[in-house]
């Protein structure tokens, strides 16, 4: 006998519908957010073989929550959440909505990437993610980056604006869950290839402790002038390449293999 791990529902998901997954009542420029992020998912040699998750909208947070308790309780007020139990991505329209409006298509952007990085912890053997909920935020935004990082069309602002979905994602009340501000955003400027560190179990658990390779980018962005001015962080955001790095830029941060397993 045998038990069907969490990915197999990305295949089910959009089997059973029958339809794309694009949401079709999500605004237009959210539409294009999510078609570029299927873009970059299918591009990834260790995505390109399973189903993009579908994505359906929410009418409103209580939806989300009443829909996946579980995945609602780990991450509280977020805009998108990937539930594992359906294997779709539950969207708050009005909420990301009005972000896109007000912020932009890459704010909304980097909402989807998370979630979509969430789906690739959740389906990724053996270990499935690092410990604690703090750690396994963090892994989801340096996924999220990766996959944005590598999204054709999805613009990117080249100041700190750029990171400034993760620095505002939770309030401050919710740092012990979801990590501080500042190492949410270290974890998606990791993703994009902007710093020294990478996505994987050990580099994110140490990221949760405080520990980084390069502990002055972490303590530019604990900086609030810093992190959203000019200044040093600015200067990595303008030189990364993206979304197709030459040959004389970083390599992109590498996605962990997504495959269908069972188990006896």
């Amino acid at each position: 006998m045998h038990r069907v791990r969490p990915l197999a529902l990305l295949w089910c998901a959009s089997l059973v519908s029958g339809q794309s997954a694009l949401a079709a009542d999500l605004p237009a420029g959210i539409q294009e957010a999510v078609s570029a992020l299927q873009q970059a998912w299918k591009a990834d040699p260790r995505t390109s073989a399973v189903a993009f998750p579908s994505i359906t909208a929410a009418a409103d947070a209580n939806q989300i929550q009443r829909e996946c308790p579980q995945a609602w309780h780990t991450a509280p007020q977020a805009l998108a959440l990937y539930c594992p139990e359906q294997g779709r991505i539950l969207v708050d329209r009005p909420r990301l909505e009005a972000l896109a409006t007000q912020a932009g298509r890459w704010d909304a952007g980097v909402w989807l990437a998370t979630a979509l990085g969430q789906a690739l912890i959740a389906s990724s053997p053996p270990s499935g993610g690092p410990p604690g909920n703090v750690a396994a935020n963090l892994q989801a935004f340096c996924f999220g980056g990766t996959l944005l990082g590598q999204a054709p069309g999805l613009r990117r602002p080249t100041d700190g604006s750029a990171l400034s979905a993760a620095f505002t994602a939770y309030p401050a009340r919710l740092k012990g869950e979801q990590g501080t501000p500042a190492q949410r955003a270290y974890a998606l400027l990791t993703g994009l290839g902007g710093t020294a560190s990478d996505c994987g179990d050990a580099a994110i658990a140490n990221l949760a402790s405080g520990v980084v390779p390069d502990p002055e980018w972490l303590r530019a962005l604990a900086d609030p002038d810093r992190s959203t001015g000019g200044g040093a962080i600015n200067r990595v955001l303008q030189a990364l390449c993206l979304p197709k790095p030459p040959l004389n830029c970083p390599r992109p941060r590498r996605l962990p293999p997504a495959r269908v397993r069972s188990t006896p």
